[in-house]
């Protein structure tokens, strides 16, 4: 069993080293790791890291790190625009679906056959 475990690390070190040779940098032959960044994010998430964003620019406000007229100045400047961002694509479903409550609001009697319709009892027969 010995000799085959280093058998496989024999190959397992081969296809690691042409691996590097064919995907890795040309100067380190280290192959660069990919951001663990979530390829898409959902309706929940988003809504809790931009509840956490106003959080803490509103924390910065209070504490007088960021004012108002820093706001105003950078709208002004145009400084989101200099940047350069990168393409992101932003996961939609195609087909929206609508949670809605069936029969809502509908004329339904209880059980017992008692219920109250426009502020007047009604009893029914279960018959």
């Amino acid at each position: 069993m010995a000799k085959f475990n280093e058998v496989q690390r024999i190959k397992r070190s081969q296809k690691a080293e042409k691996r590097r040779a064919i995907k890795g940098d040309p100067v380190t032959k280290k192959i660069k790791s990919k951001s663990q960044q979530p390829i898409s994010l959902s309706g929940k998430r988003k809504r809790k890291l931009l509840k956490k964003w106003r959080r803490e620019q509103k924390e910065a406000i209070e504490k007088g790190l960021i004012t108002m007229q820093d706001v105003e100045m950078a709208f002004a400047e145009g400084t989101s625009q200099d940047v350069k961002k990168t393409p992101s694509k932003v996961h939609l479903k195609k087909s929206l679906k609508i949670k809605r409550l069936k029969n809502k609001g509908k004329f339904r009697p209880k059980q017992n056959g008692v219920h109250l319709v426009e502020n007047e009892w009604v009893f029914f027969d279960k018959s």
